[in-house]
């Protein structure tokens, strides 16, 4: 039957009939993936109206669709979009659905749909860009009409990308465009949980972008990364440096704010790391390199904020996925990860579980002249600890505009340590051997556990408003135990003195803070504003002993109690404008009050000090961005940034390391304050970046002599630092199936430094860090991956001159099972040259650091999820922990 009532049948029953719905009555309908005939069967229903058509006519079309508040006709409108067909009102209550012999066949399909806001109202003026999946290049871009609408032209395999002002940017999965296909899509403003938009496609290799001047790199799929930490994506992402102590700097700028989902961390570096090593790779979904945050960002991080964002995942019903791993060079290391979701109208909660198991090696050391002697101590290293980690998230959405969520976190550190230094100690004059210190620090216990509890409301009463409350609480539980026997030795193995030490240190630190944001619309721009209220209370205790006789003697001189309290009071305001279709700008200012107090307590009360602060600092930002063209870009930026001392660090006591060297802390420290201005140029999948960088009151760990034969350790504020930087990346595609990205950072520093008086230094050098990721795609669903990174010889945070280094991984991996299985095999850093080698001088004395870390590794990694996921996304502000 050609037509599914003939129409005149139809006449006659539709003039019996009694039907009350009117077209012009708004209806909601939701549509995925359904058959045309099986969409106007539902319109039909839901309208209480006839459609009639020809089942032929419409077969091979498929809709994806929703709509709130829509009139009949306007929906049938947006689904019949560039697609042969038109329809026709007959009388009232009817419609007829026919093909049209106007339209041709066409060498391009049609992407339509409507972009409404979380309460689905319409968004005028929304960016709509079609992008080639293979080279990630804009196709097609327009913008959506007073209605939400757009039409777009394209074809072949490609993602969908929309994004405007004050909302979250949407991006699809990769799909291939083969019929003519309509879309609804909802974007939300920060802080609000994703709707359920499902879309299914190929998955993504990794890949580097530049956004608004900033790179964020994309590490998912890798499988070079599979089966590693967090601070393994961390070493490979483009532009940034890991050295042997895990100093984190962005293309040579130091004193870096780590941030997870836009939220602080609020730890020092020691328990950064820790945190780091705990997560998993494959929980890391992007990397955000920030190089001028505005004033909605905390102040802190002076070489710029590295974002790692993190999946948080939501299922409808249940969800599960595990991924194990193994890995092995010198030493076997096992990781886990567990995660688990459940969601339920309104109610969500996920949990996740990751640890890694076994040793890790590090092989390091030390050449130094001083005083006429030449002292010679490599040091082999065995970390023996394991990580454990685990989060728990809730979120209860009371309606549309309000919702409620929480976070409990728990980081666990801990498990035994054993460092072995050998030192030869020789008369450089007579190149005679003296004597040997054999030193040891067996860490028969250590710990650095984090706690933290999150919760949040956010309210968006109508679109452009929002206001959003986070109280956050973190409790940091850390210390070590350590018995350090150290024995002279003659050459021909005389013992010469030997003694044996016992170190005992804790951390105890309390932290709370409350934050408070809102947003507005004003004019036809947003403004941003917010204050936040942070409190520190951290305990630092160290106790050292003399063992004789089996008696532990307390060192009166060198045990201590250290507490420090800080509070810090900050608000900001923010203005984002669009001065017109193409350009926008962005101002800012942010202002943090400051009162902070450090009290030593010695064991024989001599050595007490306090050190009492209280400062107040302006930071302004100022950025804009201007759409040249469709697939050009420029971004002109400009902010400041201080860097407040760790607490640790202000601790003026001696920490034994071994017989000759110490580390020291300084209560004089002042914090660091930079100043930068860059500007970045996008064209398709080219940008450049230049960039200029003032540091003043520049801080750094130097190396010291003690005494004739003895070094500390020490962090200072030494002078002044200024940076020119070019910043290169480029993606390509040499052939089909090859994947390839550049990364070129090229920069010239000069340092204008002092220890003292008389020890001053001015200091230049130009470097570059080069970083080349590939990835090749083979029949069988095999893919490949080759990729590796160069830092030529540069200047280290002081004085030193740091050696060149680099790396190159390999991978194999293949997807089974609809990929939800997933199996790689790697090999990292293939000829084992990331290494940490550096000089550094000054009159009378000349010090070589070399190591490497157990980088070289063959692992096998594989992972299997199942559910249907669904992202989080709201941001919390709480920021002290960075300098613990």
């Amino acid at each position: 039957m050609k037509l599914r009532l003939a129409q005149s049948f139809c006449f006659m029953l539709l003039c019996s009939s009694a039907l009350t719905a009117q077209t012009t009555q708004a209806i909601d309908v939701e549509l995925h993936n359904v058959t045309l005939a099986e969409a106007l069967k539902k319109l039909e229903n839901e309208s209480g109206t006839h459609i009639l058509f020809d089942y032929k006519d419409v077969e091979s079309y498929h809709v994806t669709f929703h709509a709130k508040d829509q009139t009949l006709e306007d929906i049938i409108g947006i689904i019949l979009q560039e697609k042969p067909l038109i329809y026709t009102k007959v009388r009232e209550k009817t419609y007829v659905i026919q093909k049209s012999d106007s339209v041709q066949k066409r060498l391009e399909y049609t992407l339509s749909g409507l972009v409404t806001d979380s309460l689905s109202r319409p968004i005028d003026a929304a960016v709509v860009s079609v992008i080639n999946s293979q080279t990630s290049t804009s196709l097609s871009q327009g913008i959506t009409s007073d209605k939400g609408i757009f039409k777009l032209a394209a074809k072949g395999n490609i993602q969908l990308y929309v994004s405007c002002l004050g909302y979250i940017p949407f991006l699809t999965s990769s799909f291939e465009l083969d019929q003519d296909t309509t879309f609804h899509i909802k974007l939300q403003s920060a802080s609000i949980l994703l709707d359920d938009i499902l879309v299914i496609g190929e998955k993504q290799t990794p890949s580097v972008r530049i956004v608004n001047g900033n790179t964020v790199f994309f590490p998912k799929n890798s499988s070079t990364l599979a089966g590693s930490s967090a601070l393994d994506v961390l070493k490979k992402t483009p532009g940034i440096l890991v050295d042997g102590n895990d100093n984190i700097s962005i293309g040579g700028r130091n004193g870096v704010l780590i941030i997870f989902n836009g939220k602080p961390t609020y730890m020092k570096q020691e328990e950064l790391v820790s945190i780091l090593k705990s997560m998993s790779s494959s929980a890391v979904t992007s990397i955000e390199i920030i190089n001028n945050p505005s004033a909605q960002y905390d102040a802190e991080g002076s070489g710029g904020i590295i974002n790692i964002n993190t999946q948080q995942q939501h299922s409808e019903g249940y969800s599960f996925s595990i991924n194990n791993g193994v890995s092995y060079w010198d030493n076997i290391r096992q990781n886990t990860e567990l995660t688990f979701g459940y969601t339920h109208g309104k109610f969500s909660l996920v949990s996740n579980y990751h640890h890694q198991f076994g040793y890790y090696n590090l092989d390091y050391g030390m050449r130094r002249i001083q005083a006429g002697k030449e002292f010679y101590s490599p040091t082999i290293d065995t970390d023996k600890r394991k990580t454990i980690a685990g989060s728990l998230n809730f979120e209860y959405k009371f309606n549309k505009q309000n919702l409620v969520g929480g976070e409990l976190t728990a980081n666990a550190l801990f498990g035994p340590g054993q460092t072995i230094t050998t030192t030869e100690i020789r008369n450089l004059e007579q190149n005679k051997l003296e004597q040997i210190l054999y030193a040891r620090n067996e860490y028969y216990m250590q710990k650095g556990n984090r706690y933290g509890a999150n919760l949040y409301y956010v309210s968006t009463p109508k679109e452009g408003v929002k206001y959003t409350v986070d109280a956050n609480y973190a409790w940091f539980d850390g210390g070590s135990g350590n018995l350090q026997p150290n024995t002279y030795r003659s050459p021909d193995g005389m013992v010469l003195n030997d003694f044996l030490y016992k170190s005992v240190n804790s951390r105890n630190i309390h932290i709370y803070a409350l934050a408070y944001a809102q947003q507005h619309k004003i004019g036809k721009g947003d403004l941003k504003s917010g204050i936040k209220y942070s409190n520190v209370n951290a305990d630092n205790g160290y106790k050292f002993f003399e063992i004789k006789d089996n008696k532990e003697i307390i060192d009166v001189t060198q045990s201590n109690d250290f507490t420090y309290k800080e509070q810090i009071l900050a608000a900001y305001l923010l203005y984002v404008y669009p001065l017109n279709s193409r350009i926008n700008l962005e101002v800012g200012l942010r202002g943090e009050k400051t009162w902070s107090e450090g009290d030593l307590f010695t064991v024989d009360g001599v050595g007490d000090k306090n050190n009492r602060r209280n400062y107040f600092n302006i930071f302004p930002s100022v950025s804009m961005n201007y759409q040249i063209a469709d697939e050009q870009a420029l971004s002109i930026s400009y902010g400041s940034r201080i860097d407040r001392p760790a607490y640790q660090d202000l601790n003026p006591f001696e920490y034994l390391l071994d017989e000759l060297s110490y580390w020291k802390g300084n209560p004089f420290l002042m914090p660091q304050k930079t100043y930068r201005i860059s500007a970045t140029y996008s064209n398709k999948y080219t940008s450049v970046t230049a960039a200029y960088t003032y540091m003043k009151d520049y801080k750094a760990q130097i190396t010291d002599t003690l005494s004739i034969n003895k070094v500390i350790m020490t962090p200072r504020n030494i002078g002044k630092q200024q940076q020119f930087s070019i910043t290169f990346n480029q993606g390509l595609t040499p052939v089909q199936g090859w994947k390839m990205n550049l990364n070129l950072v090229g920069y010239y520093v000069y340092k204008d430094i002092a220890f003292d008086t008389y020890r001053k230094f001015k200091k230049d050098a130009i470097a570059g860090i080069f970083t080349m990721m590939n990835t090749f795609r083979f029949p069988w669903e095999l893919r490949l991956e080759m990729n590796g990174s160069y830092a030529t010889k540069r200047l280290g945070a002081s004085n030193e001159k740091m050696d060149s280094s680099g790396y190159i991984d390999i991978a194999l991996g293949r997807a089974f099972m609809n990929k939800r299985l997933a199996v790689n095999l790697s090999l990292t850093d293939l000829f084992w040259t990331n290494n940490w080698d550096n000089y550094s001088s000054f009159e009378g004395f000349h010090l070589w650091n070399w190591g490497k870390g157990e980088s070289r590794q063959i692992k096998l990694n594989i992972s299997y999820r199942f559910g249907k996921e669904k992202s989080r996304t709201h941001k919390q502000d709480f920021n002290e922990l960075d300098r613990l």
